[in-house]
């Protein structure tokens, strides 16, 4: 295989997290033949799941890449949970109860999104076993979802 032995079974999870969430984003965001009607926000889920698939499996391969595809994951990983549960809030479901919240939003396609970033974080640990200081931590996970989920609600407030 062209992926390191001890990182084999991890890149592989991670590329079919990856292929699964592209396969679930095409149903719900799905690329128009040309010819139809399309909403140009579909490209963006479209073309970053693709880049999660093709590149950062092999961006984690390396140590010299391996910091670049963590944050492309990272990265996605936030924004993609962010925009989620923003629809959610959006649109909750009717009625609203506490088995409708977990089972009729996009929870639990955050919950399996988030799994990403643990993995991503388990292969960064096998090239820097003594971490990288305070930068790409579970905290500094953390205040990037505050910081991006802040930027969603003042964009939601003001071109609403």
């Amino acid at each position: 295989m062209i992926f390191k032995k001890e990182l084999r079974k991890l890149i592989i999870e991670l590329w079919l997290l990856s292929l699964g969430g592209w396969l679930l984003h095409y149903r719900v965001h799905p690329i128009p033949l040309p010819g139809s009607p399309h909403n140009p926000a579909d490209f963006l889920p479209f073309t970053w799941d693709l880049v999660a698939i093709l590149a950062v499996p092999f961006l984690l391969n390396y140590r010299r890449t391996v910091i670049v595809g963590y944050l492309i994951n990272g990265i996605g990983v936030i924004i993609g949970a962010v925009a989620m549960a923003s629809f959610s809030i959006a649109k909750p479901p009717q009625p609203l109860h506490l088995s409708s919240i977990f089972l009729a939003t996009t929870f639990p396609l955050i919950l399996i999104l988030n799994a990403k970033l643990f993995i991503g974080q388990i292969v960064l640990l096998n090239f820097y076993p003594q971490g990288l200081g305070r930068v790409f931590t579970p905290f500094w996970w953390f205040r990037h979802y505050v910081y991006i989920s802040v930027a969603f609600a003042i964009g939601h407030f003001i071109w609403r």
